[in-house]
């Protein structure tokens, strides 16, 4: 009997809210490229957003999977990975299936020096699949498998030129899960204080994204205080989200959370056209270079933030080139580009 491809990985569909973010759109766009290369009737996928509430039939599942699949594609959050990695990696043993690990994110790195176990399962993973160089390079102590960058991606569809910005207001957006360790309110101070200084209002903010629950109170009181140059604007979902960021000025995006890769959120600003101010964190200093895709200033610095704010506003030349650039530089982003390192690789006899 003909084997199929496993996907196990953070999917969304088994919980009615689930975690938007890279894990699960870089995990769902695998798995409807997987279904495109191979047919969906190949692919065998197990959803583990519902692991808490469902540990006996996702390990049955995951099972499942060694035992029918001549390739298994693990995709595990920093919670599923102590369950997922494991079990996929002694399960290896027995069935000899080509096991594929695509990482999202950039903590991986941290959780293999704090659980020393998941080292020796690591190393059973023929093939990683990082973000970034700079992961892929703290990646190669722990195995001696075959390492290759494969970008983010996204599924939505960019615009098809880069439109000059000729609002006299310059408005600027965030566009991540909106919580302290994304930079939301040094993002919010810095646009305060650039008003301030100009003694009107130059330049605005809209913050786009899921707002994390248990800071709802803390923005609701930040947004009220800030109404007259910063606006929580929602949710978008699907490509009218592009087509929307496109009309901004610039994207803010002074993140210091601790497990961050390549955000989303950059990829498709890159997408709508629209140049990026970034923390220097991790490794976005490979995502964002200074002076053609975006400006970096120092993380943590609100001041630093706002004279960068500042410099970009102050050429709108340099910022149009920029449009074109970050448009240019989206289409490696393109699902069929960004996976086809993945997809080549992997082992199918159906």
């Amino acid at each position: 009997m003909a084997k199929k491809i496993g996907l196990i990985g953070y999917l969304g569909y088994s919980v009615e809210n689930p975690i938007i973010g890279g894990q699960m759109s870089k995990t769902r766009g695998i798995y409807e490229e997987l279904k495109k290369r191979f047919g969906e009737e190949n692919i065998l996928a197990v959803d583990t957003s519902n692991w808490k509430n469902e540990k006996a039939s996702l390990i049955k599942n995951c099972i499942r999977v060694g035992n029918t699949c001549s390739t298994v594609i693990i995709m595990p959050n920093k919670n599923g990975i102590k369950i997922i990695l494991p079990l996929m990696a002694e399960l290896k043993k027995l069935r000899k299936y080509q096991l594929i690990y695509p990482v999202v994110g950039g903590w991986l790195t941290d959780i293999l020096n704090a659980k020393g176990y998941l080292k020796r399962h690591f190393r059973r993973v023929d093939y990683i699949l990082p973000e970034t160089e700079m992961l892929k390079s703290e990646l190669r102590a722990f195995t001696d498998k075959k390492i290759e960058v494969m970008p983010i991606f996204s599924l939505r569809k960019p615009v098809d030129a880069a439109a000059p910005y000729t609002d006299p207001v310059f408005r600027f957006c965030t566009f991540s899960r909106v919580t302290p360790a994304k930079g939301i309110d040094d993002a919010a101070e810095a646009v305060r204080r650039v008003n301030s200084e100009a003694g009107s209002t130059v330049a605005t903010l809209d913050v786009w994204g899921p707002v994390e629950q248990r800071f709802e109170e803390h923005y609701q009181t930040l947004f009220d205080k800030l109404s007259d140059c910063v606006s929580y604007k929602g949710v978008l979902s699907g490509d009218a989200g592009i087509e929307m960021f496109s009309r901004y000025y610039m994207m803010l995006f002074p993140t210091y959370y601790p497990g961050e890769g390549f955000p989303t959120s950059v990829c498709e600003s890159f997408m709508a056209g629209l140049p990026v101010i970034a923390s220097d964190w991790r490794f976005n200093s490979e995502l964002v270079k200074e002076g053609c895709t975006g400006y970096l200033f120092e993380t943590h610095d609100i001041g630093a933030l706002t004279e960068t704010v500042k410099r970009a506003m102050k050429d709108r030349e340099a910022c149009g080139r920029m449009r074109s650039l970050t448009l240019e530089k989206s289409k490696d982003f393109i699902p069929e580009k960004a996976c086809a390192i993945l997809l080549d690789e992997i082992r199918f006899n159906g």
